[in-house]
């Protein structure tokens, strides 16, 4: 995680994105995306309009599929807007409503992320933030909803990385917010020692959570 003062999201986006954001939205619809009547009530949605210079009679499907990225709108704490396409693995429309720590709380060996989340969704509303989490699959696709099935581990070149670059910015004293871009390689790409040097160093809990049990022994096993 690191302070950041660049774009937070891609302004000229590539089709590719929106292609699969629409193919995902026909497939699941608004489990995907949603508002809390708070945020109704606020017009925290309205906010995010504002904010972008879009149009105000924009929906949040419409709005949905003018960014690469996929973005939700935190205030105090919580996520009350979301337009997640590509989940790693969670169900969108589930988190609306809940703070940080319970968003956090299945991921594994969360404690210090938990303790610490009231705290980071008050730097979020004060300072551009930017954070990368990444994790290795058998999905080349942008989405890893959990409806959706994984192929089988075969070879390394089925292998891919998966990275999330997440970046927060603040609306108000009490509002944020958050960008997530997707991105999958194949791991021979980006192969390097450090990376298996990493998932080696993980713990069991941390390895059941990403679903690298069966990669990491893989991996292990092979000449690289």
């Amino acid at each position: 995680m690191t302070l950041y003062d660049g774009p937070i999201f891609n302004e000229n986006p590539d089709i590719k994105y929106l292609n699969e954001k629409k193919k995902q939205l026909d497939l699941f619809g608004n489990k995907l995306f949603g508002e809390t009547t708070f945020s109704k009530e606020k017009k925290l949605f309205d906010r995010f309009l504002e904010y972008f210079e879009l149009d105000q009679n924009l929906s949040l499907y419409e709005t949905t599929l003018l960014f690469e990225e996929d973005f939700a709108i935190m205030h105090n704490g919580n996520m009350e807007v979301v337009s997640v396409c590509f989940p790693s693995g969670w169900k969108p429309r589930q988190k609306l409503g809940k703070p940080l720590s319970m968003i956090h709380e299945p991921v594994a060996d969360s404690k210090k992320l938990i303790e610490a989340s009231e705290r980071l969704s008050q730097y979020m509303t004060k300072q551009k933030i930017k954070r990368w989490v990444w994790t290795i699959t058998t999905n080349d696709q942008l989405s890893e909803y959990t409806e959706l099935d994984k192929p089988k581990l075969t070879t390394f070149d089925n292998l891919y990385f998966r990275v999330e670059t997440q970046t927060s910015a603040p609306i108000d004293d009490e509002t944020s917010i958050f960008f997530i871009k997707i991105e999958v390689l194949p791991l021979k790409e980006v192969w390097s020692k450090n990376i298996l040097e990493s998932i080696n160093s993980m713990s069991d809990n941390i390895l059941n959570y990403k679903d690298l049990v069966e990669i990491k022994d893989f991996l292990n096993t092979i000449d690289l």
